[in-house]
Order: C-alpha cells, then sequence, then structure tokens
C-alpha cells in the first residue's frame, strides 16, 4: 500500500472503489427494484423515443443481433462499419455479433450488404445522410449516443435501424432499444418481467433527460480543464448538442496498455482507443470534480 496525496495507491483489491463507464453503482440495483415494484409498466416490448418506435430489449448488443438477424445476410456478405473518427477502433461485442451473420469491412466493397455507423462515445458521425446514396440498409449504433444531436439531427433518424443502450445512460445493469423503420422486431427470449423491468426503469430515469444531459456535459468541461492544466488534450469536443459519454485524451508515447491495467486495479472503468495515442474515461452524470482530481491524480503518478 501506498498513500498518494490524499489517495491510497493500489489498494486491496476487495477495497478497490468502483467507477463505471455506466452511472451504475450498487445501491442501484435496489433503487431499480423499488421502481419496478412502484412505478411498474406493462410488458408490451414496445415504447418510444423521440417519436420513434422503440422495442425494449437485454442490451444494445441484443438489439444489434436482432437488427441483423432481420436483415438476412449470408456469410459472404460484409457489414461496412464506419466510426465518428474513423479510427480503426471497434468495440469486440460489435464485431462479434456481426461475426455471427456474416462478415465485416471498414472499407465498402462488392460485398457490402449493410451499414453499421458507429456515434462514437456520444459524438455524431455526421456523414449517415451521405451513405443514404449507396442505397444499403443503415444501422446507427447510438449505445453510447441516446441523448446526442448534431445540430437538431438525432441518430436513428436517417437510417433504418438504431440501437440504443440504456445501461450506459442510466444506472442500470443492462437494457437495450432498438428502432427499426417500418417494422417492429421483439426479442422474443425476454420474459414479461424482464420486460416490464426494463421498461419501468426507461420510462423513470427519461424523465430527467435534460439533468442526465446537463449533467454530463458539465463533467467534460470539467475534465477539460483538469486535463488541460497536465497538458492532456480532449480528443473529442462536444458540438451542437452532443452529450458525452466518456472523456478522451491524447497521450502521445505513453504506455496506455499499462496505465488500462493500472487503473483497472483501482476499479476504474477505461481503455485505450486503439489505434492512436489516446484514452478514456468515464463521463457520466455522477462524475464529479473529486472523481476527476482522483483519476488525474494517479495518471500522473503512473505516466510521470
Amino acid at each position: 500500500m501506498e498513500f498518494l496525496e490524499g489517495y491510497i495507491k493500489n489498494p486491496d483489491r476487495f477495497r478497490t472503489g468502483s467507477v463505471n463507464i455506466s452511472p451504475f453503482t450498487t445501491d442501484d440495483i435496489f433503487r431499480n427494484n423499488y421502481i419496478w415494484h412502484n412505478y411498474k409498466e406493462d410488458s408490451d416490448p414496445v415504447t418510444s423515443f423521440e417519436g420513434m418506435e422503440l422495442t425494449i430489449t437485454a442490451s444494445a448488443t441484443a438489439a444489434l443481433d436482432l437488427a441483423l438477424r432481420d436483415l438476412g445476410l449470408t456469410p459472404d456478405d460484409e457489414v461496412w462499419i464506419v466510426t465518428t473518427s474513423g479510427n480503426k477502433y471497434i468495440s469486440g461485442c460489435v464485431t462479434r455479433t456481426i461475426e455471427k451473420y456474416c462478415r465485416w469491412s471498414r472499407e465498402h466493397s462488392a460485398r457490402t450488404a449493410a451499414i453499421l455507423v458507429n456515434h462514437e462515445f456520444g459524438f455524431i458521425a455526421t456523414q449517415v445522410k451521405e451513405l443514404t446514396s449507396y442505397n444499403l440498409p443503415i444501422i446507427e449504433d447510438a449505445a453510447y449516443s441516446m441523448y446526442s444531436e448534431n445540430n437538431g439531427v438525432l441518430p436513428g433518424l436517417t437510417g433504418d435501424y438504431a440501437i440504443f443502450s440504456m445501461a450506459k445512460m442510466f444506472p442500470m445493469q443492462a437494457g437495450g432499444l432498438l428502432f427499426a423503420k417500418d417494422k417492429t422486431l421483439v426479442q422474443q427470449d425476454l420474459s414479461p418481467d424482464a420486460v416490464s423491468y426494463f421498461k419501468s426503469c426507461y420510462k423513470f430515469y427519461n424523465k430527467y433527460r435534460r439533468h442526465i444531459s446537463a449533467a454530463r456535459i458539465d463533467a467534460f468541461a470539467k475534465y477539460v480543464d483538469a486535463f488541460g492544466d497536465a497538458d492532456f488534450e480532449p480528443r473529442f469536443i462536444p458540438f451542437g448538442g452532443e452529450v458525452p459519454g466518456a472523456f478522451m485524451f491524447s497521450a502521445p508515447g505513453a504506455d496506455l496498455g499499462g496505465l488500462k491495467v493500472f487503473m483497472q486495479g483501482h476499479g476504474i472503468e477505461c481503455s485505450v482507443f486503439y489505434g492512436e495515442d489516446a484514452f478514456y474515461l468515464p463521463c457520466h452524470q455522477n462524475i464529479s470534480t473529486q472523481h476527476i482530481d482522483y483519476f488525474l491524480t494517479l495518471i500522473k503518478d503512473f505516466l510521470k
């Protein structure tokens, strides 16, 4: 055990903190149970958001699976993955889900049968409208970007499908939402009680949309100030109504793989933005100035 500017460094593994990319904490298990029992919704798997009819799913990954299955892809088909940043990084849960049905690529080819646009970490990929010229089905992956918009354009309103993650936006352990244009797709293996639970929590937390968005934007601004003072530049900056899902900073030449292991050892969910010298940290409605000071103190100590 070491002492570092008022913090315990390398604590016992059973006494680490726990700060997730999601705002979820242990106490939310009991809050969500209370929400379900006291604000219980019906088990109809359909709800709505911004005029879109959405299907309740167990996760954003389950929503993506439903969309891919609906497309009827063959093993020789490809899904072309496009991202906000253009970087080659893409989550393994996305690629593994695609691989259940077909191949995936980061480029358009003669095999391309669908396009998946990843609105990364709350930052909108602005090329969706342009991609409609390919006359291919478009899936908008807005798992981190449910409340984001770019100059009034919301993710999901342009493509044929959109997936959202309740677990990344709300203090929940699971939960996703799927939009499918002109149809309703249902996750058949989700029990009526599970549907009612997810729907109840969605209806409850979605009422606080403005607070959630404002708190995330405020947390991001605090990150920019604190990390800027330490000469770490943000990789993305919110624009035109974007609501951050993470804070990412550039650290050229740093041992970011080692930093990931070190920070996760302190109970902080984080990772490397692979393909660039960049690293991301939680940025949600419960992140405070104290969290940011703690993260930065650990990072500076590791990288010094």
